[in-house]
């Protein structure tokens, strides 16, 4: 009992002692307590008890005794005590006592940490006689727990110990105090676990002050069946966006070998084994791979079972968070990008690396082809077949068909936006230098000119349109903006005209024209009339309606009467948002939305993180049966999967 009482105590010391500052110093703020262990202490006339003193937190106070039974000798009576256990030996002095039991109180006072008092009964002329029923156990193949009956049929206190406990058997006690006529039922618990089949004996023995008993001998014996134990290693697996492999172990922990097997498999499942035979202390560590092929939900639940030829049978629930990604994932940073609905083809052109790229969405098939330095814009002829990319002082003539460099073009300028026209010339405009002219070149000779007429401003967005015969244009750091018109009949690009407005309606700074070429779309989003009538070209036609954002990219289908576009988001003017909003093309009336596809990626703590898809560029097919988008990723810090690919099915 001295034993417990201390490592009692020595835990109680331990979680009141252990409060510290943020540096690791012990605080000393908080108020100090003596603390006395146990609160109770019961003693034969003949024996010596122990009561455990300290202060909590620790700290240096003297102490001594204040009061205590005449009857009583406590050792020592008085002292200092700090961060250390005091025992004080508790037992009755010399003086004459009459037989039976005598109740007192020790009482410890010190100078600053405050009281504490303990409870002590002496048994006087105390004769305690152990009994202990059965002396004999037998634990037969089925049974698992017996008890032993420990009682004092004498007077006094009756303390006792089992000795000699063997690891396969469980005590619910093993040693105590029973007052007279007192007793107490252990409870012994077979531990058959790695036992190997047969039988096992051991021999307890009691041992106690008992006057007129010695040490008592308990036999005991333990008849061990076969024992199959079948173990799993996990109690779920749960299997994550990024994981399409988990494990788990397998183990034999009875005493016989098993043969195992995996039942309840649904077909995205393989295991890099279904089934074998564990011998005893064995164990099998199982790889699950995961064909997310099947899958078209974001969460699939199922539980396996692991059975085996003993009759057990142990489930292991399985969780797989899928994310269906919905992109064609591209490398790179996109620059520019246009649509050949002959071919049903995206031309893109990007930096690092510097390429220009032919996407079959439909197929997810590309091509590419390195360009020698960075792009700036692109341009595809009407047919298809070519394509002109914008440099910083040059063009690159390539063939599309074969994905080949043709040639490359000297220009005096810095490609802000280039248009390649059925007529053999190259129209290029200008970055920088505010008011400029459109560098006209012509491929047969290389021959660059000057357009005709009023000067453009640096930084002019153009669309040629398409009859061939005209190029708009959308002037950008000119307030108010405005839309112009050039004529490329005759090579040289003329200036014609603007528009007739000069402030009452907005343009933007960028020009969509729809495949039948009656209407011009601004980025404003308002909508202008298309005509070879000066009168009425760039008039008002009406505006996409939503809110006060202009648009990043748009689309129109003659074939679905639809027009499809991505606005910018409203409080950042440079960022598009992650919805397409979808119009009547005949009389522009709102029709609802689509929302892009997320990206998904590690969120670097086992998880994942979704983010906002920006809708960059957007195209319909020849058909009008699908809009394409080039994604990127919301988040300015992010590099990895920033671009993509995604197709939007029109309804």
């Amino acid at each position: 009992m001295k034993i417990q009482n201390l490592l009692f105590f020595l835990a109680l010391f331990l979680v009141m002692g252990c409060k510290k500052t943020n540096n690791g110093d012990i605080n000393l703020s908080i108020e100090s307590q003596v603390l006395l262990s146990p609160d109770e202490i019961m003693i034969n006339d003949e024996e010596t008890g122990s009561v455990f003193l300290t202060v909590q937190p620790a700290q240096k106070f003297e102490w001594s005794i204040s009061f205590r039974p005449d009857w009583i000798e406590v050792t020592p009576s008085s002292g200092i005590v700090d961060d250390e256990i005091i025992e004080l030996k508790v037992k009755k002095n010399e003086t004459l006592l009459s037989q039976g039991k005598h109740n007192g109180k020790i009482e410890i006072i010190t100078n600053g940490a405050g009281i504490a008092e303990v409870d002590v009964t002496v048994c006087v002329d105390a004769r305690p006689i152990i009994a202990v029923e059965p002396t004999n156990i037998s634990f037969l193949e089925n049974e698992s727990q017996k008890v032993i009956r420990v009682s004092n049929l004498g007077t006094g206190f009756l303390n006792w110990e089992i000795k000699g406990i063997p690891s396969w058997l469980g005590l619910s006690n093993s040693s105590g105090t029973l007052d007279e006529g007192r007793s107490i039922n252990i409870t012994a618990t077979a531990i058959r676990d790695d036992l190997p089949i047969g039988e096992k004996n051991a021999q307890l023995i009691i041992s106690s002050n008992s006057f007129e008993e010695g040490d008592i001998p308990i036999d005991v014996s333990l008849e061990v069946g076969e024992l199959p134990v079948m173990t799993i290693s996990e109690s779920n697996l749960d299997i994550g966006f990024f994981d399409d492999v988990s494990s788990f172990t397998i183990k034999n922990e009875g005493n016989i070998p098993f043969n195992w097997m995996i039942d309840n498999v649904e077909s995205y499942m393989s295991f890099s084994s279904n089934s074998g035979t564990l011998a005893v202390n064995d164990s099998v560590e199982i790889e699950l791979i995961i064909d997310r092929s099947q899958f078209s939900s974001p969460m699939y639940n199922h539980t396996i079972s692991i059975n085996n030829n003993k009759e057990q049978t142990l489930n292991l629930p399985i969780t797989i968070s899928h994310f269906q990604e919905e992109k064609w994932l591209i490398d790179g940073q996109v620059v520019d990008a246009e649509y050949d609905r002959n071919t049903d083809e995206l031309i893109v052109i990007t930096e690092s690396p510097n390429e220009i790229r032919k996407y079959n969405v439909a197929s997810e098939t590309s091509q590419s082809l390195t360009l020698n330095v960075p792009p700036t814009c692109v341009s595809i002829s009407t047919d298809g077949n070519f394509a002109a990319v914008g440099h910083n002082g040059s063009f690159a003539y390539v063939d599309l068909n074969a994905m080949e460099l043709v040639k490359t073009y000297a220009v005096t300028a810095d490609a802000f936006d280039i248009v390649l026209a059925d007529n053999g010339w190259v129209y290029v405009f200008p970055r920088k230098d505010q008011w400029e002219t459109i560098r006209c070149i012509e491929l047969a000779t290389g021959i660059e000119k000057d357009h005709i007429g009023l000067s453009i401003y640096d930084e002019t967005r153009a669309k040629l349109h398409p009859s061939g015969d005209y190029i708009y244009g959308a002037n950008n750091g000119l307030s108010p903006s405005d839309f112009e018109k050039y004529d490329i009949r005759n090579g040289v690009a003329e200036y014609m005209y603007d528009s007739p407005y000069h402030g009452n309606f907005a343009f933007s700074g960028n020009i969509w024209i729809p495949e039948d070429g009656s209407r011009l779309f601004a980025r404003s989003r308002n909508v202008f009339n298309a005509s070879t009538n000066q009168d009425n070209d760039m008039t008002y036609n009406g505006e996409l309606a939503g809110e006060r954002a202009n648009m990043a990219t748009m689309d129109y289908s003659a074939n679905t009467k639809k027009v499809y576009a991505i606005f910018y988001i409203e409080d950042r003017w440079s960022t598009p948002a992650n919805e397409i909003r979808i119009y009547d093309s005949e009389f522009l009336a709102f029709q609802g939305t689509k929302e892009l596809p997320k990206f998904l990626l590690p969120d670097g703590a086992g998880g994942a993180r979704d983010y906002n898809s920006q809708g960059h560029y957007g195209f319909f097919n020849a058909a009008g049966t699908e809009f394409y988008v080039l994604l990127k990723i919301d988040d300015p810090n992010l590099i990895e999967n920033e671009w993509a690919i995604t197709t939007i099915e029109v309804d």
